[in-house]
């Protein structure tokens, strides 16, 4: 069967490291950048530099709006109440129990000071994921497109 679609399906490449190869690729061939959930703002920031790159060997002109970045999202009425369900539910155990063992633990300190796993995931509601209130996960979406100059969608990665 031939693609529906022409000439194909949209193509998205996710890219994790800082100026990402595949981003670089993605941007070459004008297909949709995605940075992964895991990656912190500080490499984040770095993407769509990568995109342009790319898309400048081809003459091609990258629009931000379709870049995606991924974010793990948990909202509930309080901060205090979505912290504690974060750490405690699905999104602490998916951290604590996949990524841990498959990185380990260290590879998600953002600080040197962090001194054990529990600390990792406290920091990480800070730094790595979106967690609270409306009000506050508003504040940080819009924190987040402004520190990367801008972008098209958010996919919501959550418990």
């Amino acid at each position: 069967m031939k693609p529906y679609q022409k000439p194909h399906p949209p193509i998205a490449l996710a890219g994790s490291s800082m100026k990402s190869d595949t981003l670089i690729f993605a941007g070459e061939r004008g297909w949709i950048p995605m940075s992964i959930n895991l990656a912190p703002v500080s490499v984040i920031k770095t993407h769509w530099d990568a995109v342009e790159e790319g898309a400048a060997k081809t003459g091609l002109s990258p629009s931000r709006s379709t870049w995606r970045i991924a974010r793990e999202v948990y909202v509930a009425d309080t901060d205090e109440q979505a912290r504690k369900e974060a750490i405690e539910g699905t999104l602490g155990r998916d951290f604590r129990d996949y990524w841990f063992r498959l990185f380990g633990w260290e590879k998600f300190k953002m600080n040197p000071d962090i001194p054990d796993i529990e600390t990792c995931l406290e920091n990480l509601l800070d730094t790595l994921w979106i967690v609270g209130s409306p009000d506050h996960v508003a504040n940080r979406l819009r924190k987040l497109y402004e520190e990367v100059g801008g972008f098209g969608v958010l996919l919501a990665m959550g418990p």
